[in-house]
């Protein structure tokens, strides 16, 4: 195992283990506080592999199954087969076991099992063995840069911002930072309550030459798994940082957040267009108006020369109902701007007015929930977070084992 692999955030998945031990439960418990499982669903069961097989005949196996055994025996291989048979086609299993026994292993690998663990297991080994399956899997894949731009001012970028990150933090339980990127300019504190950290351009110097130490100073923490980062003092006539110096600061953040979320409601073009191209996801704001559906479809066409087409773009529908508005029907937003909205955001003064006044997020306001569940797609594409596979999924014979028994096809 290299330290590139073991130094890094691990890509988005899932595990189950199995454990028997308390030593080893506590050990994989451990992970969930390690920084680089922030985007890992670990599940832990105490219990063996006849409750595996029981589980996978009912939901989807993970990517990664952990199995401790005190029973070395050809039963135990016989066990093996019949979890083979109820896994998911790429479900990788480890095993942990009392003895150190060169034959074994190698009897186990043959068969298709990934790697033999003998208990009593450390955090450093078990690391290691997650992280090289997961990296083997997923690939070293970094943080989700996620861009969110609106039409025109005024169509609600920042409060969508803001919800779409509450959803993958809250939702998908996916470690966030929601950072805004227009120093003054930017009033996301403002729903969330919060005095801005410093300035926009002492951020991005922060950033470049700080400490870590110095960066998480910036932070400023809102749940559990939502941090966020909001700026002011900047003057609003002045020069705001050059795109090359953005990049570098959401590089930095981007290396210990899972998911970065950036409002780009009110930030210097310069910077809204690095973002934008560099982004794995890009979120367009616009409300079902003449106006902001025009603009809308010119921001479009720009990001299809930036970003080559639109395959990783949604297109969020805000304030839908306004009393006295004329609006255009979203069967005819798709026809003009060939691109299908993904969520329709009702028009809800009280609930966001409210959340400005009151500086709670409107995460926290029970009458927001519908609102909410609407950006549970969008939420999904943003994080790349797709991690309970639909139950009626094929199963094609799991980790390989199926096919060395000859049982496979």
């Amino acid at each position: 195992m290299t330290d590139d692999i073991t130094s890094i955030l691990l890509p988005a998945s899932r595990i189950d283990v199995f454990a028997l031990d308390d030593g080893t439960a506590k050990t994989a418990e451990d992970l969930s506080q390690d920084w680089r499982f922030a985007r890992v669903e670990v599940d832990i069961i105490r219990n063996g592999i006849e409750a595996a097989v029981e589980r996978y005949g009912q939901v989807p196996s993970p990517e990664l199954i952990i199995i401790e055994t005190n029973d070395i025996s050809e039963n135990f291989t016989a066990q093996l087969g019949a979890l083979a048979e109820v896994c998911a086609e790429g479900t990788d299993a480890v095993i942990i076991g009392p003895t150190n026994d060169v034959h074994l292993y190698r009897s186990l690998v043959g068969m298709g099992v990934r790697d033999y663990l003998v208990r009593p297991i450390s955090a450093e080994e078990i690391t290691g063995v997650i992280a090289k399956a997961l990296v083997e899997k997923r690939g070293l894949d970094g943080s989700r840069l996620v861009a969110v731009a609106g039409s025109k001012g005024g169509v609600g970028t920042t409060i969508v911002t803001q919800m779409l990150a509450w959803r993958v933090s809250d939702t998908l339980k996916q470690k966030t930072l929601l950072l805004d990127m227009a120093g003054s300019a930017g009033s996301l504190g403002v729903g969330c309550g919060l005095e801005p950290s410093t300035t926009l351009a002492e951020a991005v110097r922060v950033g470049q030459s700080g400490t870590d130490d110095d960066l998480k100073r910036l932070v400023q923490h809102m749940t559990d798994n939502l941090d966020v980062m909001v700026f002011g003092g900047d003057p609003l006539l002045g020069d705001r940082p050059d795109a090359d110096s953005a990049e570098a600061f959401l590089d930095r953040v981007m290396k210990k957040y899972p998911v970065v979320v950036v409002d780009l409601s009110a930030a210097a073009p310069a910077i809204q267009k690095r973002v934008l191209a560099r982004a794995a996801q890009v979120v367009v704001v616009s409300t079902p108006h003449i106006t902001a559906l025009r603009n809308c479809r010119t921001l479009l066409n720009e990001m299809k020369h930036l970003r080559n087409d639109l395959k990783n773009v949604a297109l969020v529908m805000n304030k839908q109902g306004m009393p006295a508005a004329d609006e255009v029907p979203l069967a005819d937003i798709k026809k003009v701007l060939d691109l299908e909205p993904s969520a329709s955001l009702p028009y809800a003064p009280k609930i966001i007015m409210g959340s400005e006044t009151a500086g709670k997020p409107v995460g926290e306001n029970k009458s927001a929930q519908d609102m909410m569940k609407a950006l549970n797609t969008v939420a999904e594409r943003a994080a790349g977070i797709f991690l309970h596979a639909d139950a009626k999924g094929k199963k094609d014979g799991g980790f390989s084992l199926l096919r060395a028994l000859g049982k496979g096809k």
